[in-house]
């Protein structure tokens, strides 16, 4: 399982996230408008790995960042590492962010 996903993760890293981005908002609606089934299911897996492609790289920024000039940096990504099974950080209590899926304006409507 563990090959399988390292495998997975390496070709998706392939992709540059402006592309992935592009396919970002007919995810999203395909995710919004929910239908019990398979397509279902694989549109929202993939709407989550665009987003972790999109994270991913911020967090290498961020890290990036750090490492060339720590005063500037601010707050991290929402990311807490873990050590062996405990968080190395404290948890701090943070807002968390929603991705929200606001409907979709009907065209001709009054």
């Amino acid at each position: 399982m563990q090959r399988m996903l390292e495998k997975m993760a390496a070709r998706l890293n392939e992709y540059d996230e402006a592309s992935l981005m592009s396919l970002w908002e007919t995810y999203a609606e395909r995710v919004y408008e929910f239908e019990p089934g398979r397509r279902w299911e694989e549109a929202t897996l993939c709407l989550c790995l665009i987003q972790a492609v999109r994270w991913k790289n911020q967090l290498f920024n961020y890290r990036r960042l750090a490492s060339l000039n720590p005063a500037d940096i601010s707050e991290p990504p929402m990311f807490t590492p873990v050590v062996r099974g405990r968080k190395a950080v404290p948890e701090e209590k943070k807002k968390a962010h929603v991705l929200s899926f606001p409907p979709k304006n009907p065209k001709n409507e009054e």
